[in-house]
């Protein structure tokens, strides 16, 4: 009878899970997908360095839904202590960034939230820069391991969720290139959908790579 009892609370407890799988899957299931950050040429933007994501949004529930903001903490590993947030605030138009030699254009749009429907997918170049700004002090970047913390709130959530960590060292030439005002692209090769991966060479945004460049590797 032990044997009977036990099977039949294996049973019920399967049978829960599938129903609650299929509920969930009834639901607005939003996540992103990203890792990768641009430092765009600095140009005549304001002091300090502001960063460019790539994002993807990916609804995997049958309803769809209000991604309403989404938040970036940025933690110097020699300053632990001092993490910084920053806030969204433009949406990137990215043909016309590479067009402007992947300068940022003077007349961005605002950053505000948006739908995504059952099912689907929806690539955002989000440019994020400190929040509170200007009482808040500029970022100021400099050598050194950098992890990056997202936080999406959507619709179907009271509060944020942590969606993303991950991590990009800065080394010397890199602060080179963005002083000589060059854009510099820190890659997240851990990101490994092919979809996603698909979707962001779609819109060009990665810098192309010579003929003799692609042979090397």
């Amino acid at each position: 009878m032990e044997l009977v009892a036990i099977g039949l609370s294996i049973l019920a407890l399967a049978a829960a899970a599938v129903t609650a799988l299929k509920i969930r899957k009834l639901e607005f299931c939003p996540e992103v997908v990203c890792g990768d950050v641009i430092l765009p040429r600095a140009g005549l933007t304001p002091p300090g360095a502001r960063l460019l994501l790539p994002l993807h949004f990916c609804n995997a529930g049958h309803a769809g839904g209000v991604v309403e903001w989404v938040a970036l903490r940025v933690t110097p590993e020699t300053d632990a202590d001092r993490p910084l947030l920053l806030s969204p605030v433009a949406d990137v138009d990215m043909q016309r960034f590479i067009q402007e030699r992947r300068r940022l254009s003077e007349d961005l749009e605002p950053f505000t939230g948006f739908t995504l429907d059952a099912r689907r997918s929806l690539s955002k170049f989000v440019l994020f820069d400190v929040a509170e700004r200007p009482r808040a002090a500029p970022l100021s970047l400099r050598s050194g391991r950098y992890y990056f913390e997202l936080f999406v709130k959507a619709s179907n959530a009271a509060q944020p969720r942590l969606e993303r960590c991950f991590h990009h060292t800065l080394e010397a030439k890199h602060l080179a290139d963005y002083r000589d005002d060059l854009a510099v692209y820190l890659i997240d090769y851990q990101i490994t959908l092919p979809g996603v991966r698909r979707a962001l060479a779609d819109s060009e945004w990665m810098p192309r790579t010579s003929p003799a460049q692609s042979s090397a590797h």
